[in-house]
């Protein structure tokens, strides 16, 4: 057949050009259509057409417009940092109005880092030293842009002090999250700063965020003259006085509504989007994220759109904003997009906020295949390179209790929830936890080692890699992957647990659309668009391939700093 007689049945999708034919271009179902020239979507030439995917393809103007509403800035989208950039734009004086594609305001976890507090501060926690944003930059292969890492730094005290006074004012309690036990000067640090929420019945500051964004929420309503327009799904931005126009100033976003029929909302200053991430897009996925793409389960591409997700593991938004901002001449960040993993990292007993890996761990086939030193952030890709089957096997023992320095034990250095601080656990309590695990099916305990291998599944050799890292133990030399002495711990003292991980849960993928340190969205030529920003997880360039989770807390803390920047910026110079 010709190539001009190529055809799809149905609405296919565009072909990108170079395509390899790789499993996740198959997947994310690129078809061939007709290379005559006057049969193309737009009148484009062949090539103009095969060079683009279907999503960034504009479609038809939307004109209909039911009402038109203004102010000065518009923010698209209600979690933190749509929230914090509204509040803070707001507090500067300017007309605010905010539209969610969500019923609600959106809070997922709960860790909020900053460099420094008054929080910090009450519980002499020092300020982060610049050096470890330094090395976050080297770990991300100096391919973010520094200058927003350095904004952050330079910004996030004001901005949580600023966050603390809004949450301690609405009755909540600033807490401050504990540091992990971590060697000195060792591969992994910990920069303590997470800062969370809590009153008496939401006692766990980690997972609090929606108390952040509801408070937010709240006092926007309370400071300016509109409601916060809930199920309002951005479709398309206007620029240049046309809907998808390519041309002049960002003024306005065309919003579709519970009705079906739409609202324009004019932002005669700026239009901010803070829609949130792609990860539920199969073909952005598929070009702007293939490394992490694997780790969505095929089936949630094709379920209804649901805007309300907070805390969910597999998948979340669907690039709204990124098309938007596509369609309207912006370029693509520089570097990989960040997907960032909440769990499924190498096992280990008990997974206590995921910074240490203690046991040994093992390969389907029995043989350890890392230094298991890691954390949460970098121990799922880890665990795809390097594990057959993507399955890590996790043996220790019960003197595991008592010998490790693990953040539930010893006088490791901490900072705790509150000033008159927490109780350390026992070695038996500690074990009655594992127990609890064993009881619920997520741990396997056994009398002596060769059962507990039985009971894994795992191959009668692991036996000897067992023997010979208890020899490394005693020698004070792990000679094949060289873990530090202090975390050497032997498995020899029944009984013995074992865990198995073969997940990878999913909660995230970071960047998008080219954004300079002024948070406003660039074109190819690195020229902003006016009128137009984006902040929080859709910001292009802040964070690369993989999430370090060495600065816990660094997603919700850079949205916060940069929406808090931004809004006060928008409001001031705009």
């Amino acid at each position: 057949m010709g190539a001009a007689g190529l055809a799809v049945a149905g609405a296919g999708l565009t072909a990108c050009s170079g395509s390899t034919g790789s499993e996740t271009q198959e997947k994310a179902s690129n078809t061939l259509v007709s290379t005559d020239a006057s049969s193309t979507s737009g009148g484009m030439t062949a090539k103009e057409y095969f060079s683009k995917w279907s999503f960034e393809i504009p479609p038809e103007p939307i004109t209909d417009i039911a009402e038109t509403i203004e102010a000065e800035v518009v923010v698209v989208g209600a979690g933190t940092a749509g929230l914090v950039t509204a509040n803070s734009a707001a507090d500067a004086g300017a007309d605010t109005i905010l539209i969610s594609a969500s019923s609600i305001p959106i809070g997922r976890g709960g860790s909020n880092h900053a460099v420094y507090s008054k929080a910090k501060e009450r519980l002499n926690c020092p300020k982060d030293p610049a050096v470890d944003y330094e090395k976050e930059i080297r770990v991300n292969g100096s391919l973010v842009d520094a200058r927003k890492w350095y904004k952050y730094y330079n910004n996030s005290e004001e901005a949580m002090n600023w966050l603390i006074d809004i949450m301690e004012d609405a009755g909540y309690e600033t807490v401050i999250e504990a540091q992990m036990s971590i060697i000195e000067d060792g591969a992994i640090y910990n920069a303590v700063g997470a800062h969370g929420w809590v009153d008496q019945d939401n006692p766990v500051g980690p997972m609090n965020q929606p108390l952040v964004v509801k408070t937010l929420a709240t006092r926007l309503e309370e400071k300016t003259s509109h409601p916060i327009y809930y199920k309002n799904i951005g479709r398309q931005l206007v620029r240049g006085d046309q809907p998808n126009g390519t041309e002049g100033r960002v003024t306005a976003i065309i919003a579709e509504r519970e009705d079906g029929t739409y609202a324009k909302y004019v932002g005669t200053k700026a239009v901010v989007l803070a829609t949130g991430d792609f990860s539920l897009n199969r073909d952005m996925m598929a070009k702007y994220s293939p490394d992490t793409y694997h780790f969505i389960d095929e089936a949630l591409f094709d379920e209804k759109p649901n805007y309300d997700k907070e805390f969910v593991f597999g998948g979340l938004y669907y690039g709204d904003g990124q098309k938007m901002g596509l369609w309207v001449g912006a370029a693509w960040q520089r570097g990989w997009t960040c997907g960032y993993n909440g769990g499924g990292a190498k096992a280990c007993p008990p997974v206590n906020n995921g910074m240490l890996m203690p046991a040994v761990n093992v390969t389907r086939d029995g043989v350890r295949f890392c230094n298991e030193y890691t954390n949460l952030g970098n121990g799922p890709f880890e665990k795809y390179i390097s594990t057959p089957g993507h399955t890590v096997y996790a043996i220790w023992d019960t003197g595991l209790a008592s010998k490790f320095p693990l953040p539930w034990l010893g006088d490791a250095p901490r900072w705790t929830a509150t000033s008159t601080g927490e109780p350390r656990l026992t070695p038996e309590q500690v074990i009655a936890g594992w127990d609890g695990f064993v009881e619920n099916g997520l741990f396997h305990k056994a009398d002596t080692l060769e059962d507990l291998i039985k009971d894994l599944g795992l191959p009668d050799t692991t036996l000897e890699t067992i023997k010979n890292y208890n020899a490394m133990c005693a020698a004070g030399e792990d000679t094949e992957f060289h873990k530090s002495p202090e975390l050497m711990i032997p498995v020899e003292e029944g009984p013995f647990y074992g865990s198995v991980d073969s997940t990878n849960p999913f909660l995230t993928v970071l960047g998008g659309l080219r954004t300079n340190d002024l948070m406003q969205v660039c074109n190819e030529d690195d020229e902003p668009i006016p009128g137009l920003y984006n902040v929080g997880s859709m910001a292009g360039d802040m964070f690369h391939s993989g999430y370090t989770a060495m600065i816990p807390g660094l997603t919700l803390g850079s949205f916060i700093a940069h929406g808090y920047v931004t809004g006060k910026y928008i409001a001031e110079n705009e």
